[in-house]
C-alpha cells in the first residue's frame, strides 16, 4: 500500500487502486477510471523524459493506440437504450495475466538489459494473443522504446524494404504473422531470412520481434522434412524454433478468479463476459461481441430481420434454442415490401446461411444447433434450431424494447408453438402490449394443451387488469388442477363481490392445498368474525407455510385471547422485522431496477460481494426476529454505506420514531445518497414543502438517478408547470422508464390534447406498458364516451383491432 502513496513510484496497479479504494470507503470505479488516466500520463512523461530516441523506423510506443495495432476492441456493455444505436466506447478492460504473459515477461526483461529477442504467440482467433503483446511492451515504452508497425504496399513487401532500417530499442510489431510469411514460400523464406539477420545484428541490438499466429499456419512453418515431404519453410522454422508462446482458448481458474477480483473493483466489462461467456472463454467473448454487433448494424434486409425476429423471440420467452420453423415463418413481416419483392427465390436459406457465418473468437449471429443422432428426450424427432449469440440477445433487450413485433410473428406463435409454457408467455407479451387478439389466440391454445397449473395461474394474474373474466376462467382452470394459489385467488375475487361464502370456500380449499394466502385471509375472516380459536389455527397455519404477513395477525390474536404475552411480543417483532425488509426490497427495486444491489452509498460505495454480504447478515437476523439484533445489525451496514442496510435502518426507525428517521434522511441526503435524498423529498412533498422537495430531486437527478424525472415530472404538473413537465416525462420515457408514458398521456388528455396522448398510450404498449391505454381508455368512459378508447385491443402494426377473437 506504501508505493500506492509514493509520488515517485509508479502508478499502482489495479489490484492495489481497488483494495485501496474499499479500505477507504472510496468509489472504485471512479478511483480505477483516475489510474487508467494517471497511468497514460506517466507513460507520456517518461517516454518525454528518456534518453533521445534512437534513429531510425517506427514512432515511440506512447503515440500508438492498442487498436491502431490490432487489438480487438472489447465489448462494451453500456449500450445506448435511449437511441437504440449501441455506445461503442473504445475502451479496453482490465489486463487478466496468464501463464504466457509470465514467458513473455522474461522476453521483455532481456530486451531492457540489451539483448534482442523474438516471440511468436500462437492460438485460435480472439483468444488474446495481440493484447499479451500489448501489455508485455508497456515497460518499453516508459524507456522511450519504438514500435514500427509494417502494412504497406503489403506487409511482405514492408518488411523486406524497410527491415534494414530499424534500429535499436524498437520494437518489430507482426500481428497475424501468416500474412508476413504466407504471400507464397519464397516470399516467406526472403522474410524469415532478414528477420534472423536483424536479430543477429549487434549494431541493431536491442530489438523486440513480437508476432502472432493461429496455430494452423504454426504447424505448417514448423513442419519438418520428410522423404515423402519437401522441406516448404527452413527460414520460417528456424526463425519460430523456441520462439512459440502457446496462448489457452480458455482462462483456468486462477484466471477466472484474477478476472472475478477486477469486476468486482469495477470493470464493468469483465463483468458482462464472465456472466455471458461459456467455458472460460472470456476473451472470445469480448473481441466477438462488437464484431457482432457491427455484422447486424451492416447487415443486409433479410439477415437482419432473421437476427431481429431471433431477438423478439427470446425477450418474449422462448429458450436459448429459436426453432428453425418458427422463424422461417415469423420473419416474412419483419421486411418491407420493397425488400420483400426483391427477394430471390432461395433467400431464406441463404440468409440463414450469411447470419451463420462466424466473426471473431468463432462467434456468428445465429449458430445452428447439432443435435446428435441419439433420440431427445420422450424419442420425438429432433426440432432444428438456431441459438442467438448471448451479445446480440443483450443488445436486443434494449434495442427492441421500443417495438412490438409484426403480425407474421404472432401468427407464427399461435400456428407453431407447441410448448404451453412458451406459449403462456408470449400471451402475457401480448397482453402488455395491449394487442388483445393475438393474447387470446394464445391463451386458448394454452388452455388446449397439457400444462402445469401455476402456468395457468401466472396467465390469469396477467389477464386481470385488461380482461377480468377472462383471468377468474384461467383461475378456475387452474383450480381444478388443484392450484392453491388459484383458489386463494378466486377467494379474493369472490371477496371482492360481497360473496362471504364462496370466499370462505376458496380460500378454504386454497388453505388445504398448501397456499399461505388462502390460510391468512381465512384466519382474518375468523377474526371478523370472532372466532379467535380458528383464527389462530389459521394463521399458525399461514405462518408455516411462509406467509410471513400473518405473524402480526397472529400476534394480534393472541392479545386479544389474553395468551402468552411473550409469544405475542415476539410475534410483533419479527413482523416488524419482516415489513422492514420486505419494504426495502420493494423501495430498491423501485428505485434501482435490475442494479438493486449496486451501491450509491452515502459515505460512499460498498462492493456488490459486501452488499450481498451485509443483506444476508440482515436477512438472517431478521428471520429469526430478533428484534435488538436486527436493529444493530441494519445500523452497522447502513454506517458502512450498504444500501439495503440503509434502507432497511430508515423504515425500522419510521415504524418506531418519525423525529429519528427524519434526522437519518436529513444526514444521509447530505452525504448526496440517492435513496435518502428521493425520499426526503417525498417527506417534504407531503408536507407542502415543494421547494425544497423540487431541490432534491433535481440534485438526485444531478446525480444520476433518471428514476427521479417522473417524480420531479408529478411535482412540475402538481404546481402548473405543464411545458417543464411534460419534457421530464419525454426525459424519463427517453432514459428507459417506459411507465412516464402513463403520467405523461394522462397529462396530454387532462390538457385536450387528445391524439397526443393516444400517441403516447401506443407508444406505451408498443414497448410493453399497456396500463397508459387502459387508464386512457377509462378517462374516456368515465366522461360518458362509450366502450372507451380501443376496446378491442390493437393490432400489432398499432392500429385499432375490429374483433376481440
Amino acid at each position: 500500500m506504501s508505493e500506492a502513496f509514493n509520488r515517485a513510484a509508479s502508478v499502482p496497479s489495479a489490484r492495489v487502486v481497488g483494495a485501496l479504494g474499499r479500505a477507504l470507503r472510496l468509489d472504485v470505479p471512479a478511483l480505477l477510471e483516475l489510474r487508467a488516466a494517471a497511468a497514460g500520463t506517466q507513460r507520456a512523461a517518461l517516454a518525454q523524459d528518456a534518453v533521445t530516441p534512437a534513429p531510425g523506423i517506427g514512432l515511440p510506443i506512447v503515440q500508438f493506440d492498442p487498436h491502431d495495432l490490432e487489438v480487438h476492441p472489447a465489448i462494451d456493455v453500456l449500450f445506448d437504450g435511449g437511441s437504440g444505436a449501441g455506445a461503442q466506447r473504445r475502451r479496453l478492460p482490465q489486463y487478466v495475466r496468464r501463464q504466457h504473459d509470465q514467458e513473455l515477461d522474461k522476453i521483455v526483461e532481456g530486451a531492457v538489459e540489451g539483448h534482442s529477442g523474438m516471440a511468436v504467440l500462437v492460438g485460435s482467433s480472439s483468444t488474446g494473443k495481440t493484447r499479451a503483446c500489448w501489455e508485455a511492451i508497456q515497460p518499453l515504452a516508459s524507456l522511450g522504446w519504438r514500435l514500427w508497425h509494417p502494412l504497406g504496399p503489403t506487409r511482405a513487401d514492408a518488411v523486406l524494404n524497410d527491415l534494414q532500417r530499424v534500429g535499436p530499442r524498437t520494437v518489430v510489431w507482426l500481428n497475424e504473422a501468416q500474412h508476413y510469411f504466407g504471400s507464397s514460400r519464397d516470399v516467406a523464406e526472403r522474410v524469415a531470412a532478414s528477420l534472423r539477420a536483424l536479430l543477429a545484428n549487434r549494431q541493431a541490438q536491442p530489438v523486440l520481434v513480437l508476432g502472432t499466429l493461429w496455430s494452423e499456419y504454426a504447424t505448417t512453418y514448423t513442419a519438418l522434412p520428410s522423404s515423402i515431404r519437401k522441406d516448404l519453410y527452413p527460414q520460417v522454422r528456424e526463425l519460430l524454433a523456441g520462439r512459440l508462446l502457446m496462448v489457452p482458448e480458455r482462462f483456468d481458474v486462477l484466471a477466472i478468479r484474477e478476472a472475478q477480483v477486477l469486476a468486482s473493483e469495477g470493470d464493468r466489462q469483465l463483468s458482462h463476459a464472465l456472466k455471458y461467456s461459456e467455458n472460460g472463454l472470456l476473451a472470445q467473448y469480448l473481441a466477438g461481441a462488437p464484431a457482432l454487433l457491427e455484422r447486424y448494424r451492416m447487415a443486409s434486409p433479410p439477415v437482419r430481420a432473421l437476427i431481429q425476429c431471433a431477438m423478439d423471440a427470446r425477450r418474449f420467452g422462448v429458450g436459448e434454442n429459436v426453432p428453425v420453423d418458427f422463424i422461417s415463418h415469423a420473419v416474412e413481416d419483419y421486411l418491407t415490401d420493397g425488400e420483400y419483392a426483391s427477394l430471390g427465390g432461395d433467400w431464406l436459406a441463404e440468409s440463414f446461411r450469411e447470419a451463420g457465418r462466424s466473426v471473431h473468437g468463432n462467434l456468428a449471429p445465429l449458430t445452428v444447433i447439432r443435435h446428435r443422432k441419439s433420440s431427445p428426450p420422450g424419442g420425438g424427432p429432433c426440432e432444428a434450431s438456431v441459438r442467438l449469440a448471448d451479445s446480440l440477445e443483450q443488445f436486443g433487450r434494449i434495442d427492441r424494447s421500443p417495438y412490438c413485433p409484426p403480425q407474421s410473428f404472432w401468427s407464427a406463435a399461435c400456428e407453431l408453438m407447441e410448448s404451453a409454457e412458451v406459449l403462456s408467455k408470449f400471451a402475457e407479451s401480448a397482453i402488455d402490449r395491449h394487442r388483445l387478439y393475438w393474447a387470446r389466440c394464445l391463451t386458448d391454445r394454452v388452455v388446449e394443451r397439457p400444462v402445469d397449473a401455476s402456468v395457468l395461474t401466472e396467465l390469469a394474474h396477467a389477464w386481470m387488469d385488461s380482461d377480468p373474466g377472462e383471468a377468474e376462467r384461467l383461475f378456475l382452470k387452474s383450480a381444478e388442477l388443484g392450484n392453491g394459489s388459484a383458489m386463494g385467488s378466486l377467494g379474493y375475487r369472490c371477496e371482492e363481490r360481497g360473496e362471504w361464502e364462496r370466499a370462505k370456500e376458496w380460500f378454504r380449499r386454497g388453505a388445504e392445498s398448501g397456499d399461505g394466502f388462502s390460510a391468512c385471509e381465512l384466519a382474518r375472516i375468523y377474526s371478523e368474525l370472532g372466532d379467535l380459536e380458528s383464527s389462530e389455527r389459521f394463521y399458525r397455519r399461514a405462518i408455516e407455510l411462509g406467509e410471513t404477513e400473518s405473524l402480526g395477525g397472529l400476534a394480534r390474536v393472541l392479545a386479544d385471547k389474553g395468551g402468552d404475552v411473550d409469544e405475542a411480543l415476539t410475534l410483533f417483532q419479527r413482523s416488524i422485522c419482516t415489513l422492514v425488509r420486505q419494504t426495502a426490497r420493494i423501495s430498491m427495486v423501485s428505485l434501482e431496477g435490475d442494479e438493486g444491489l449496486q451501491q450509491s452509498g452515502v459515505a460512499p460505495w460498498t462492493s456488490r460481494r459486501e452488499s450481498a454480504g451485509s443483506a444476508r447478515r440482515i436477512d438472517e437476523v431478521g428471520d429469526v426476529g430478533d428484534y435488538v439484533r436486527f436493529l444493530e445489525v441494519v445500523t452497522a451496514a447502513a454506517n458502512d454505506g450498504d444500501v439495503y442496510g440503509m434502507r432497511c435502518l430508515y423504515y425500522f426507525l419510521r415504524s418506531a420514531d418519525g423525529v429519528a428517521a427524519d434526522k437519518f434522511l436529513e444526514s444521509a441526503a447530505q452525504g448526496g445518497n440517492s435513496f435518502a435524498l428521493v425520499e426526503l423529498a417525498k417527506e417534504l412533498k407531503s408536507r407542502g414543502d415543494l421547494v425544497r422537495a423540487e431541490s432534491l430531486y433535481r440534485r438526485s437527478i444531478g446525480a444520476g438517478n433518471d428514476k427521479s424525472l417522473v417524480a420531479l415530472a408529478d411535482l412540475m404538473k402538481e404546481s402548473g408547470k405543464f411545458e417543464e413537465a411534460e419534457s421530464l416525462y419525454w426525459q424519463a420515457i427517453d432514459s428507459g422508464e417506459i411507465y412516464a408514458a402513463h403520467r405523461l398521456s394522462r397529462l396530454k388528455e387532462e390538457r385536450g390534447d387528445r391524439k397526443g396522448a393516444e400517441g403516447v398510450a401506443r407508444l406505451a404498449a408498443d414497448a410493453g406498458h399497456s396500463a397508459a391505454a387502459r387508464a386512457l381508455s377509462e378517462m374516456r368512459v368515465r366522461r360518458g364516451e362509450g366502450g372507451g378508447l380501443w376496446p378491442y385491443g390493437l393490432n400489432p402494426d398499432g392500429t385499432p383491432s375490429s374483433s376481440i377473437r
